[in-house]
């Protein structure tokens, strides 16, 4: 794993922002804001990448974060859930990033790896499958807030590539591309805090899998404003053990 000690401790702007590339920033200037051209994603010193997007991709990402991930994150490993996703400096509320992955008929993931990750894509899209690209595709490592936590993540209604994009290096043309959906930070997450996401009761209902709280000294989560009084279960399996491990 990545020291964070030895990383930037907040999002902050190019250090010459005359000479940045991107032209039209957000968040005062730490994030680019033209996904269409510019890579979306921070370097880990916490700048924005001053590359442009790979434009052989749906996705806002430049090649090497696309494949190595955007430094503003890092995955470690959970006791419980296999491995989390942590930020590696401190995020402004409003930061955005992508959930992506291979699109695929959701059939072609059940009762594979894939099937407990993905996510749906554009209306008749099918599904975006992480688990295709372990080491760039970071938010499937997303855990789901426990009784007394909340999410600090959320989708919205962006996504990234067409309906039915196919990968253009498959001479068959029936692979799906690569494709996402973008999400956003709903409020200021903390260096080594988890970035967490709400997976819906049916999730764990179908799994048989009670929820249970993720937070952990080193790496806490983001607490509710008033502490549930469901019960928490015992120390368990919560999100995707088996799959995570």
């Amino acid at each position: 794993a990545e020291d964070a000690d030895a990383m930037a401790t907040a999002l902050q702007p190019p250090e010459d922002p005359a000479k940045h590339p991107c032209k039209k920033m957000r968040l005062g200037g730490r994030q680019n804001a033209l996904p269409e051209e510019f890579c979306i994603a921070s370097t880990k010193t916490g700048r924005p990448c001053s590359k442009r997007k790979d434009p052989d991709c749906a996705l806002p990402f430049c090649r090497g974060h696309r494949e190595k991930g955007d430094g503003a994150f890092r995955k470690v490993p959970h006791p419980l859930a296999g491995l989390c996703l942590v930020a590696n400096f401190d995020i402004p509320k409003g930061y955005k990033t992508v959930f992506w992955g291979t699109r695929k008929r959701w059939r072609d993931t059940e009762n594979k790896e894939g099937g407990d990750y993905a996510m749906s894509f554009r209306t008749n899209g099918g599904v975006i499958d992480p688990t295709t690209h372990k080491e760039g595709s970071q938010m499937q490592f997303m855990n789901n807030p426990g009784p007394n936590e909340r999410m600090n993540m959320r989708s919205t209604d962006r996504f990234f590539g067409a309906t039915h994009e196919k990968d253009p290096t498959d001479k068959t043309g029936k692979r799906g591309g690569l494709v996402g959906r973008e999400f956003v930070v709903m409020d200021d997450v903390r260096k080594n805090h988890q970035l967490l996401i709400w997976y819906g009761s049916q999730w764990f209902n179908a799994r048989g899998i009670p929820r249970i709280d993720v937070g952990l000294p080193k790496h806490p989560a983001t607490l509710k404003r008033v502490a549930s009084r469901e019960r928490l279960s015992p120390l368990a399996d919560t999100t995707n053990k088996k799959a995570k491990a």
